[in-house]
């Protein structure tokens, strides 16, 4: 059986011939309580095909790791070390992880230090996609069209006028977001988006309709599914963390239970806007160097009609609540089996040395 050798004494051996995909969902945090509990609540949810072997490794933000075939029979915690050298043979990771560290360092571990295939994309490009105010630029000079913005620091002229969104520039699940109307709100925004980040993005506020536009590869194409719109109002115009989660007492997440009433799936989209939409969302998906699927939040301009990329979210966690999942269903797609073709084909990639990094040959086609 082929061996993946690392910098360590140890290898992890993956296998080439079961007939069994066997799969390690990766999940926790080890920044904090609240992204450990995110995780965890979409890890459990995650479908299992017919033709899986399941395998979970989980953070703790104590920094431990705990090993097992289910979240609800795991391991006595161990050190990162003793984890990888109990490490079952295994084919493919899927990460659930949500906080800055696992988007970006722990997939870069087990891809490429560890030599395991990651579902979803490359550290560096989740790296990319993570930072609000270089994703935009990235995106920008492909032609996607993006909101005017002013990136802040402490101590730096603001130069944005209200109404402007306040965002953390590296942060996700709408923490540390607030709409502000007139410049009374201004201080109070910025304080707020700074327990957050220490770089904040100032972005026009483009009122109109709010979608999310996924991109998913199959057999070498991107396919764009159905769309999804969340409703909003004049007394609420954006979505906030309190919309997409409710907070229990014992401090683990649920997804809002008045999400579903407030959405719709799919969208009522002409077919011109479906088409500025699909082809704004592939055009991200290629400059960003995403890797087998992406979601984008919209804005469509009440004004001009015109859609706005928002922000660019790189995870999709195979459960039935995730909206990528959403989307795919609602076109009559079975989800175990979109997940077992994509698991199946990352687990088949073979990494190259190519200049100073692995890489991966891969050709997106536009349509």
């Amino acid at each position: 059986m082929p061996q993946v050798q690392t910098s360590s004494s140890f290898s992890i051996p993956i296998s080439t011939t079961t007939s069994q995909l066997r799969v390690l969902h990766l999940a926790g945090s080890r920044v904090s309580k609240f992204y450990y509990n995110l995780s965890i609540m979409y890890a459990r949810e995650v479908v299992q095909p017919v033709g899986v072997k399941s395998h979970y490794a989980v953070v703790d933000p104590d920094g431990f790791w705990q090993l097992g075939a289910s979240l609800d029979d795991l391991s006595e915690k161990m050190s990162l070390q003793e984890m990888i050298c109990q490490l079952p043979t295994l084919d493919v990771v899927v990460p659930h992880m949500f906080c800055f560290l696992g988007m970006t360092s722990f997939r870069s571990l087990f891809e490429d230090v560890i030599g395991l295939p990651i579902v979803g994309s490359s550290s560096h490009c989740t790296a990319l996609a993570a930072n609000k105010s270089q994703s935009r630029s990235v995106v920008s000079a492909s032609g996607v069209r993006v909101a005017e913005a002013q990136q802040f620091r402490q101590g730096d002229t603001l130069t944005m006028k209200p109404p402007f969104i306040v965002k953390p520039n590296s942060e996700d699940n709408s923490l540390g977001v607030t709409l502000v109307r007139n410049e009374d709100q201004i201080a109070e925004a910025l304080r707020v988006g700074f327990e957050y980040d220490r770089t904040l993005l100032i972005e026009d506020y483009i009122p109109g309709r709010e979608l999310r536009v996924a991109v998913v590869e199959r057999n070498g194409e991107l396919y764009v599914p159905s769309t999804i719109e969340y409703f909003m109002s004049e007394e609420k115009p954006i979505r906030t963390a309190g919309d997409k989660l409710e907070f229990l007492p014992d401090g683990s997440l649920l997804q809002n239970r008045n999400t579903a009433s407030r959405r719709a799936c799919p969208a009522n989209v002409s077919p011109e806007l479906f088409g500025k939409l699909a082809r704004a969302a592939k055009q991200a998906h290629v400059a960003l160097g995403c890797r087998d699927y992406s979601l984008y939040d919209f804005r469509i301009h009440s004004e001009t009609s015109e859609p706005y990329l928002i922000e660019a979210g790189l995870f999709w966690s195979f459960g039935r609540i995730s909206v990528i999942s959403l989307l795919l269903e609602v076109d009559g797609q079975t989800l175990e089996d979109v997940a077992f073709k994509l698991w199946s084909s990352a687990a088949a990639r073979t990494r190259v040395a190519c200049g100073s990094m692995f890489k991966y040959a891969q050709t997106h086609q536009l349509n």
